[in-house]
């Protein structure tokens, strides 16, 4: 008798323990699906890039100084000629105390511009001018 109790006991405990499988799915891990689940990545949002603006230009200012005009008198009335010599003949006459601008030297003749448009040469005899200044005149080719 007692081994049919205990044969009895077995059989009991076995369809109990064949009673809680009977939710066997539940007890086992979630099954992988055909595409897997991936977790959701942060995403990027873009930025697009503002156009620099283009750099402002710098206005640079190149000053050349205007050169002072070499400045001359007539010490006495004489002939502004159209060349440098008494060769050439006279374009007009300027008088005494008269400024110059001397624009160039050929010998002792300068190329002169006098008041009221007056262009030519006189001789530097007749000219009062400073030796800085008359060093200053360019010497003209002839």
């Amino acid at each position: 008798m007692r081994n049919r109790l205990a044969l009895t006991l077995v059989v009991l405990l076995a369809l109990v323990g064949l009673a809680a499988c009977a939710d066997v799915d539940a007890s086992l891990p979630a099954r992988p699906t055909a595409v897997p689940t991936l977790a959701r990545l942060p995403s990027v949002t873009p930025v697009r890039p503002r156009p620099t603006a283009p750099p402002t230009p710098t206005l640079v200012v190149i000053v050349t100084p205007t050169p002072e005009p070499l400045l001359g008198a007539v010490a006495v009335a004489a002939n502004v000629r159209a060349g440098p010599g008494v060769e050439f003949g006279v374009v007009g006459v300027l008088d005494a105390g008269a400024q110059v601008v001397l624009e160039r030297r050929q010998g002792e003749w300068y190329a002169i511009r006098g008041p009221n448009d007056v262009s030519g040469w006189m001789a530097g005899q007749v000219l009062e001018i400073d030796a800085e200044i008359n060093a200053a005149v360019p010497q003209a080719t002839p």
